[in-house]
This record gives C-alpha cells, sequence and structure tokens, in this order.
C-alpha cells in the first residue's frame, strides 16, 4: 500500500510543476492577487483520510499498519487556520535481538493543530492549485499494546489489565490515581507535520499528509526499556526516551465557502 502512496505524492508534485508553470506564464504577467474572492480563505473544512503508520522505539523493526481519521477545520486568513482532528488506528513492529517479540497497539486520539500554508504566505503568482503547509499542536492518545513471542505468538507482555489504575494526566513520574481496570492507557500528544494539498474542483482538494508524533511514554510498543517486564500503568516508567510514530496519508478535502 506504501507504493501506492508514493506513487500519489509523485502524481500531486508534477500537477504542482506544472500549475506553477501556467501561472507564471500568464500573458499579462500580473499576480493574481487582485482576483481573490476573500471570502475563498475564509472556510469551514471538512477531511478524511487513510494511511499507513510507522513506530520508532524499542520493537522497531517495521510492521507498517493503517490509520484513518477524519478533520474539521476553520481558516481565519489566507494563511493560518485551526484543525480539530480524530484518528483510529494500529501501529506494529517487531525486534529479533534481545525481545524475540512483535507488538500490535490500537489506538485513537484527538489532535488540536494551528497550520501555516506557506504556498500562501510567500508564492507572488497566488492563489494557486497547489498548497504546501506546515502544522503543530497538542493531543490525547488512548492506546492498548500488546507484545508477543516470535516463534510461538505467545502474549510476553501488555499494557493494560486488572491490574492498571491510570498515572495523573500529562505526568511521567507519579502513583496512579484512579481505580484500576484501566482499559486504555491515556498519554499527551505532541503532532507536527506537513501537508501537501492540490484544488480538483472549487470546493474539493486532494492532498497528502505526513504527520511524526511525539508522544508522553515509552511503552506504546507495550515495552519500556532494554527490559522484558509488563510496562503497565501501575508499574514505573523506564528512564530510556519515549517513544515516537508517524503516519503518511492520503486526504480528501471539502471546503464549506461563506455566504456573500
Amino acid at each position: 500500500m506504501h507504493h501506492y502512496l508514493l506513487g500519489t505524492l509523485l502524481i500531486i508534485a508534477t500537477s504542482a510543476v506544472n500549475a506553477q508553470t501556467r501561472r507564471i506564464a500568464s500573458s499579462n504577467g500580473i499576480s493574481q492577487k487582485k482576483s481573490y474572492d476573500r471570502n475563498d480563505y475564509l472556510p469551514f473544512t471538512l477531511s478524511i483520510k487513510s494511511g499507513l503508520t510507522q513506530f520508532f522505539g524499542e520493537l522497531n523493526e517495521q510492521d507498517m499498519r493503517g490509520v484513518s481519521g477524519v478533520s474539521i477545520g476553520k481558516a481565519f486568513n489566507k494563511n493560518i487556520s485551526l484543525h480539530l482532528d480524530y484518528h483510529s488506528g494500529k501501529m506494529g513492529g517487531q525486534k529479533f535481538a534481545f525481545f524475540n517479540s512483535w507488538f500490535v497497539n490500537g489506538y485513537n486520539s484527538v489532535e488540536l493543530m494551528a497550520k501555516w500554508n506557506l504556498t500562501e504566505q510567500f508564492n507572488h503568482f497566488e492563489p494557486g492549485d497547489v498548497h504546501f503547509s506546515i502544522y503543530g499542536g497538542l493531543g490525547i492518545l488512548h492506546f492498548s499494546a500488546n507484545a508477543y513471542d516470535l516463534d510461538n505468538n505467545q502474549l510476553l507482555r501488555f499494557t493494560n489489565s486488572q491490574l492498571s489504575a491510570r498515572n495523573p494526566h500529562f505526568l511521567r513520574w507519579g502513583r496512579p490515581k484512579s481505580l484500576a481496570n484501566i482499559k486504555r492507557t491515556r498519554e499527551g500528544l505532541l503532532p507536527l507535520g506537513t501537508s501537501l494539498d492540490y484544488k480538483l474542483l472549487r470546493h474539493w482538494k486532494v492532498g497528502l499528509d505526513y504527520r511524526f508524533y511525539f508522544v508522553r511514554t515509552d511503552k506504546l510498543d507495550a515495552t519500556s526499556g532494554m527490559r522484558v517486564i509488563n510496562p503497565e500503568e501501575s508499574e514505573s516508567y523506564s528512564d530510556t526516551p519515549n517513544d515516537k510514530f508517524s503516519f503518511i496519508a492520503v486526504t480528501l478535502t471539502y471546503r464549506f465557502h461563506l455566504s456573500h
């Protein structure tokens, strides 16, 4: 599936070059800024996406899993917009050396992000059909991870059980506060990313979204440090670096224009 995503990226990039060339070759050589419809920069957007995840941690030999999501956004001007995202997906990986195990993690996340449209900020021939943006924000991750033996698929480690109890929100250290039998671990997220969008029609855009996550935990792979005990919330964290993961996804966006 990742080959299809890379192919889509090449198609969109080629379209971007062609679209840019057509605008620069305009017969009058004048920027199209004066033709702006200002309502075009104040739309609400609804996006859906689907892609693949990649994990960075102890069990980091890759097993790319799927993710899907939905996003609603509001642009405040032609450069800046705010987005609320929801994702549901899985991540996976394995490690033969020392651990001899593989893992799967099912997660859901909610993220609030500010996006900066660099194309509209710096391109003298905007508005165009292609837009490149960067973004960042904060989020919450709910997940449950299990690690299994590579030889016989026996369950070795897990993040949640009847003994699990939830740690304070966003804190790495501290005694669990809530009742036992927590089904899913809750941790903080720092998402950073880039997006490339192409305007198909007046209201529709297709694009690619690459997002990298810094997570406030070291047990996304049901493994915490170079040890083989269960990294439950009722256990202390290790001193090893926190885990990270990313995704690349194809997006389809509908833009709700303001009425005149």
